[in-house]
């Protein structure tokens, strides 16, 4: 155990003593937390206001703006339909919207000298039905519009949508209505960042072999320790290496992010935020049991059960890791270069890449059969069961994550003697280019 302890240090020491390792320990919070913030400041900040210049002849679209439509703003303007079209060529105005005077063929023409933006048609568009909805109601009906919209506005408040769950003895338990899609959400995260830290360090292990053989380094090393020993050694300084570097991006993330909230507040703020709070004790008293429950998206945070997230997220990036990790190393002392490589990593990897391509369907459907079966299968399940774990204990029940982490373990286990059988073989074998079956003749070998 003493030569094992000795590889960890050399190998974690000789790590995190690079400049490249320092270099990407501070920027690599800074790239997280600019994931983070770049698009609350892109949208606060980088989207540019539309101007669109509305020549009505007909004369019934007058309160086109609305607070929904912040990314375009209606300039009433008359004149000529040509000399409207000069004023788009100066500049003066973004786009033009012609609506002639034809009662019958209600509708308008739009201008303009750029490229429209995604949905511009479709805000105007929407823009005109609502106020000539509000035109009917206030000429036909004779219904003020101040009046109407403060109606409106008080009458829908009323509403309120409350989740309800209800497990297989028949018990409820209320939930915040923004829960689902904050499960979501945090289940795209997660699983992403645990595929990033797995392939990530993994590649390490590999490439740190590959380097050792390569330059002949591991026939010195070889002479002291056994082969196993080695790989054991290797794997684990790295896998120090990856949770040292985990620590600190988590750190100088939060740090990151925290000043720019407290710096910035009004940008990382929403403008409104809508919650159904009252309505009429009527219908079962729905309205009085939504009233108990913080149905806001911060609700609906603060419901997660962050404690069990992060055990199972250090327990299957450890494990996930050792998994890859034995057999990105028995590659690595088989091949003698970076390309030989590949053919071996490409089968490797693609459980996990198939994990990314079906994340979304996996977290919209996190108690699905799919889902289900690939958070068991212990090459899918780092990443597939803790895309599921937020959706909470009515998705993935006891038995299931007991099941997943069982067959993980085992399967660990066994990789890591399969790839010592392989990894004692090949790392002091040159210049024969290995084959499937070259790799299961090294399996048999008793010695």
């Amino acid at each position: 155990m003493g030569k094992i302890f000795i590889i960890i240090k050399r190998e974690y020491l000789q790590t995190v003593r690079k400049k490249s390792f320092l270099i990407m320990t501070f920027l690599g919070p800074i790239l997280m937390a600019a994931l983070m913030i770049a698009p609350t400041l892109l949208m606060h900040y980088g989207k540019e206001t539309q101007k669109v210049a509305v020549c009505d002849k007909l004369g019934i679209f007058q309160h086109l703006d609305s607070s929904n439509d912040k990314d375009i703003r209606f300039y009433y303007v008359n004149g000529e339909l040509n000399d409207l079209k000069d004023s788009l060529i100066t500049n003066k105005y973004d786009i033009l919207l012609y609506i002639p005077d034809d009662p019958i063929a209600i509708g308008g023409m739009v201008y303009s000298t750029k490229s429209l933006n995604t949905g511009v048609m479709s805000t105007i568009l929407a823009a005109m039905k609502r106020d000539f909805t509000n035109t009917i109601l206030v000429n036909d009906f004779r219904i003020n519009k101040d009046s109407l919209d403060s109606y409106v506005a008080r009458r829908t408040d009323m509403i309120a949508l409350g989740y309800t769950h209800i497990d297989e003895s028949g018990m409820e338990e209320v939930k915040p209505s923004y829960l689902r899609e904050i499960q979501l959400i945090i289940g795209i995260i997660v699983g992403i960042v645990l595929y990033f830290f797995i392939f990530m360090y993994c590649s390490m292990v590999l490439r740190s072999v590959l380097e050792e053989k390569t330059n002949r380094i591991v026939e010195v090393i070889i002479s002291s320790v056994k082969p196993v020993h080695l790989m054991i050694g290797k794997i684990v300084g790295v896998a120090l290496i990856g949770l040292t570097q985990f620590v600190l991006w988590i750190v100088f993330t939060f740090v990151l992010v925290g000043g720019f909230y407290f710096a910035m507040p009004e940008v990382f703020t929403p403008d409104t935020v809508a919650v159904a709070k009252t309505a009429t004790p009527n219908s079962e008293n729905i309205a009085a049991i939504v009233q108990n429950v913080d149905n806001s998206a911060m609700g609906a945070i603060l419901d997660i059960n962050y404690l069990q997230l992060i055990i199972c997220f250090a327990f299957y990036f450890i494990f996930g890791y050792f998994l890859y990790a034995s057999l990105y190393a028995a590659i690595g002392a088989a091949v003698d270069n970076d390309t030989d490589s590949q053919q071996f990593i490409a089968i490797l990897s693609s459980p996990m890449i198939l994990c990314m391509i079906l994340s979304t369907m996996i977290v919209d459907n996190p108690d699905g059969q799919v889902a289900f079966w690939l958070s068991i299968i212990p090459f899918t399940s780092p990443i597939v069961m803790m895309m599921r774990l937020p959706a909470g204990a009515e998705v993935v029940q006891n038995w299931e994550l007991f099941l997943s982490v069982s067959v993980l373990v085992l399967t660990c286990a066994f990789a890591v003697w399969l790839a010592a059988k392989i990894y004692r073989t090949g790392i002091l074998m040159y210049g024969k280019k290995i084959t499937y079956r070259e790799l299961w003749k090294w399996l048999k070998y008793k010695n």
